[in-house]
């Protein structure tokens, strides 16, 4: 018996010592497997060095380390930039290099004593841009409107590369399309910008935004596209039609430059919906050039289309027995309506051949002609359909 158990004992010996390999090739396995994975050479996040040229089973280049990645091929600022082989397309940092030394802060102070002293601080601030070499700067109107109605109060401008501030004077403004004309009183050559065609942007392209967000932050650069054009908002009562961009519009961008691909300023951001992310919104440029030089030339706008018609849209189940349409409800004395021959309860059916459906549509009419045009009016009076010529008039 002990002779057989010293044979069992032999016998179990080789087997404890095979089984603590086994377990130390294991643990000496699972040391290499985890420091792999924890120095990114295996799992989830795997660096593979592979030689130029190698591919994956899918035919693209496989991942590499970063020094020896391709190069890029999509560019969302070249995505969104619209191309003309007439002028070269900028980069965003080109365009902020031209137009940012012309963009200008404005500032509006209860009194010109202790500017740039301590405790003497802004009441309200804007942006704006240099559009001459003897400092006309084209602003929101909204943004030196406090100014204009207190005359004891100070418009001052920051100018990128000037130490102090520069006072400068309300040459003119326009509630209607919310833009005013300031000049600097200092005799220096300031940077401009140019001025772009905001009839040629396409949803989509790129928009850049320089400006003086909360006033404190001057010169900041924001980058989007054109998210729409045509958009038509309510301004104190006066229909405007923006431009929407998702460059970042906030509190002090108001009287910017929105800025194409190539570095032309093509509107003056005005707005930011507040309820909604990445919604602001500027006026176009073309639409105003004519009110700048007017507000330049004379301090106001001038030979503006003027029809001396108030009008009030009617719904359709508005009320019990309503007739959907545009009705006169207002004819100022001596304006170009009442000289027409209309009358309150008139419903307009045309304008210059355009159906009336709306207020906008008149407006558009309007717009679309200059001071003197006539135009042929189709109105409904007691069930009647009749017609007129209307004269245009001047809105000043």
């Amino acid at each position: 018996m002990q002779t057989d158990n010293n044979n069992g004992s032999n016998m179990k010996f080789p087997i404890v010592i095979a089984a603590l390999v086994v377990c130390f090739l294991f643990s000496v396995m699972q040391t290499v497997y985890i420091f792999a994975l924890t120095s990114g050479q295996k799992g989830n996040m795997t660096y593979v060095n592979v030689s130029e040229g190698t591919k994956s089973s899918g035919e693209e280049p496989a991942i590499t380390n970063l020094e020896n990645l391709p190069e890029p091929f999509f560019s969302l600022e070249e995505a969104a930039s619209v191309t003309d082989p007439d002028k070269p397309t900028l980069s965003t940092v080109e365009i902020a290099s031209s137009v940012g030394p012309a963009t200008v802060s404005v500032y509006i102070y209860e009194s010109a004593e202790g500017i740039g002293r301590g405790g003497n601080s802004p009441l309200s601030s804007g942006s704006g841009f240099i559009i001459t070499e003897d400092g006309y700067i084209v602003t929101n109107q909204h943004v030196i409107n406090a100014a204009e109605e207190d005359s004891q109060m100070a418009v001052m401008v920051n100018v990128p590369g000037f130490d102090d501030l520069i006072s400068a004077q309300i040459i003119g403004s326009d509630e209607r399309t919310d833009i005013a004309v300031l000049k600097l009183d200092d005799a220096n050559s300031y940077p401009t910008v140019t001025l772009g065609d905001s009839d040629l942007l396409r949803p989509g392209e790129l928009a850049v935004a320089i400006g003086n967000p909360l006033g404190t932050l001057e010169g900041t650069v924001t980058v989007g596209v054109v998210s729409a054009i045509g958009r038509h908002l309510n301004n104190n009562g006066y229909q405007m039609e923006l431009i929407q961009t998702d460059a970042s519009i906030n509190s002090g961008n108001s009287g910017g430059p929105l800025i194409n691909s190539f570095g032309e300023v093509v509107g003056v951001t005005n707005a930011k919906m507040g309820s909604a992310e990445g919604l602001g919104f500027a006026i176009p440029i073309n639409s105003i050039k004519s009110v700048i030089e007017s507000l330049i030339n004379y301090g106001m706008v001038v030979g503006r289309p003027y029809l001396g018609v108030t009008v009030n849209t009617v719904y359709e189940d508005s009320y019990n027995g309503a007739v959907a349409g545009v009705y006169v409800v207002e004819l100022p004395e001596g304006g170009p309506g009442e000289a027409a021959g209309l009358i309150p309860g008139d419903m307009l059916i045309s304008m210059d051949g355009v159906e009336i459906a709306s207020s906008d549509d008149i407006i558009g009419v309007r717009d679309s002609h200059e001071v003197g045009d006539e135009i042929e009016i189709v109105f409904l009076r007691d069930g009647e359909e009749l017609t007129t010529i209307l004269t245009i008039g001047d809105g000043n």
